[in-house]
């Protein structure tokens, strides 16, 4: 019992929470009018059956044709308004919930903008936001919520109703000339017997009604497992021509149809079947107590018809509204089982929307610091991402000095790009610590801290927006600082033959117009980018690898004029584009094993660098 209350508690709380964020996201009216369109649909059967009541009193009393129009038109009349009301309704309703779908991944997003990268990016946030957006494909979460609590406040509105109108049958008495079994009806243990096996029939309605919803809510719901297979193949991986290619080139059919196969149709078997299982099982008792419930209903409102207690029209009134409390109160109970196998998910969401980053965010700015000589520092740091064993950095300890042309190479795995992780704070050492002119960087405001660096990534990505936004992150920008960058990067006459140029959109996914440009033609945009920030730091992390060998060439010959006067820290995989660095470091499985300028290292016979070197200046000879 006492668990029992403790999960009832914990249910209202999430219910609460859930109630606030639909206002959030579908707006403080949505509830309100679902709740009205609900309302109308269950309440509008009653003003049928009871108009229908009084023709059918009217004609057996032979009444003017004009009264029996009447009650005619008032029942077309009404539910015409009714139906009018619920279709315009139901359409703002309908805008609301289209407009909740782009509202609620905005504000997913702007969460995961506004925790720490680490924590944004680990696996277990990645998959409760995974979840969550599942869910909300699937109808689920706060679109259901609302459409539970709209349901369930008209089935009290409808049950209060049929109560009303069928509690006069219960106290209606019959003429006390009636004989023989007539007689009984009017005995208070007939009426109080139908009142208890009503409330039972209710009941066992109820229970398994609620019962039922809740299995198949979780049925249907674990077939997000195999939707999101589906999704994948059917809209992504067969959709693209890349793949589209593959797929032909390779034969993978065969191997698609056996995945399909087994992640997707025979799930989606089994579950029909579970839920076939459930539809006769659990059903049928609700509705073989609600049909024994009909049929006692129909005896004793037929014989106290017949003993003269109400005419033939109340017949019609009082078993069409028992039919109604049922289901009212069947819905009422599927609602519930919906709601509490619905939590599940709005916990999810809650949980998500209530994450809190564990990054340390420090008052200081870089107005604190000598910007024209800033100098880096790595003591003894180890690191690994988060829930992974394994240590992707050990011990490392490297000082970038002001201005200096630093290289970074290894294999690949060996560290580098995740040291300029933790350089830019995307991460926090797991051990040991980094300072910027001796003052720990984790006492600099993070925002502050950033405006240090232009960084090209390796996974770079550009906007689906204008060129000139793009190199700006900004609709506002100079046009000439933008053309200037564009020319450092090589790419400026490639723009000015654009028929837009700087206000071409990238890509066309929301311009019909847009250009589709080539993997180095990106590249040099995003290393545009990276100079109009016009930061004092600058790292290139493989800025030339989607460069053909001339490209790369021009890129090399105006490194200088590139980094200017800035510290620069550069990471490739091609030793030959290190020449023209001050230093070299060489990382191998997460730490530096050797340091200096090529000619040092390539002098060392023994080391790393020299036997890399000699792999690939056999390329260089045959190029």
């Amino acid at each position: 019992m006492k668990k029992y209350f403790t999960d009832l508690k914990n249910d209202m709380v999430i219910l609460y929470k859930g109630s606030k964020l639909i206002e959030l996201f579908l707006g403080k009216w949505y509830l309100l009018l679902n709740c009205l369109v609900c309302t109308l649909r269950y309440v509008s059967p009653y003003i049928t059956i009871y108009c229908t009541s009084l023709v059918i009193t009217s004609l057996t009393k032979n009444a003017p044709f004009r009264e029996i129009l009447k009650y005619i038109i008032i029942a077309t009349v009404s539910t015409f308004v009714i139906d009018i009301i619920i279709r315009t309704v139901n359409r703002s309703c309908l805008i609301m919930l289209n407009n909740s779908w782009y509202s609620h991944s905005a504000l997913l997003s702007k969460k995961a903008l506004s925790l720490d990268y680490a924590k944004a990016e680990s696996a277990s946030v990645q998959m409760l936001r995974g979840k969550i957006e599942e869910c909300v494909n699937n109808g689920n979460g706060l679109s259901w919520l609302a459409t539970c609590l709209s349901e369930m406040i008209a089935c009290i509105f409808s049950a209060v109703i049929a109560v009303f109108m069928i509690s006069d049958m219960v106290i209606s008495k019959a003429p006390l000339t009636q004989s023989g079994i007539l007689k009984i009806v009017n005995s208070p243990f007939l009426a109080a017997g139908l009142v208890i096996f009503t409330i039972a029939a209710i009941f066992i309605s109820v229970k398994c009604h609620g019962l039922s919803e809740k299995k198949l809510f979780h049925i249907f719901n674990n077939a997000s497992v195999f939707n999101t297979v589906a999704e994948y193949y059917n809209k992504k991986y067969l959709n693209e021509n890349e793949s589209g290619k593959d797929v032909r080139i390779f034969d993978e059919k065969p191997l698609i149809d056996e995945e399909l196969e087994e992640k997707i149709y025979k799930p989606h078997r089994r579950m029909r079947k579970d839920a076939l299982k459930v539809f006769s099982t659990i059903g049928s008792v609700s509705n073989v107590s609600a049909n024994v419930l009909g049929g006692m209903v129909y005896v004793f409102v037929g014989l106290k018809a017949l003993s003269g207690a109400f005419g033939a029209g109340k017949v019609v009134e009082y078993y069409g509204a028992i039919t109604k409390l049922i289901s009212a109160c069947s819905d009422f109970a599927g609602n519930i089982g919906y709601l509490r196998a619905n939590s599940v998910q709005l916990k999810q969401e809650i949980e998500y929307l209530d994450l809190v980053s564990d990054m340390k965010n420090g008052t200081k700015t870089i107005d604190d610091l000598d910007i024209d000589n800033i100098e880096f520092e790595f003591h003894n740091v180890s690191f690994r991402y988060p829930d992974t064993e394994p240590l992707v950095l050990r011990n490392l300890s490297l000082r970038i000095r002001s201005r200096e042309r630093l290289a970074v190479v290894g294999m690949n795995g060996s560290g580098k790009s995740t040291m300029i992780k933790l350089l830019c704070r995307l991460y926090d050492p797991t051990d040991g610590y980094i300072t910027v002119n001796g003052i720990d960087i984790r006492e600099f405001d993070y925002t502050e801290y950033l405006r240090l660096f232009a960084i090209v990534f390796q996974d770079f990505k550009l906007l689906a927006f204008p060129i000139g936004e793009n190199i700006a992150c900004d609709e506002n920008y100079s046009e000439e600082k933008v053309w200037n960058c564009l020319e450092m990067s090589g790419i400026k006459d490639r723009v000015k033959e654009l028929p837009k140029q700087l206000q071409q959109s990238v890509y066309k996914l929301y311009e019909k117009d847009g250009i589709d440009l080539s993997g180095g033609e990106e590249q040099k945009i995003a290393i545009a980018r990276a100079l109009y920030k016009d930061a004092p730091f600058v790292i290139l992390d493989e800025p030339t690898a989607a460069l053909d060998p001339i490209a790369e060439s021009e890129i090399y010959s105006r490194f200088n004029d590139i980094v200017r006067n800035k510290t620069a820290v550069y990471i490739s995989h091609r030793l030959s584009s290190c020449r023209f660095c001050s230093r070299i470091a060489v990382f191998d499985n997460g730490t530096i094993i050797q340091e200096g300028t090529h000619d040092e290292l390539l002098a060392d016979q023994n080391g790393k660098y020299h036997i890399l070197w000699n792999a690939q200046a056999q390329y260089y000879t045959k190029e």
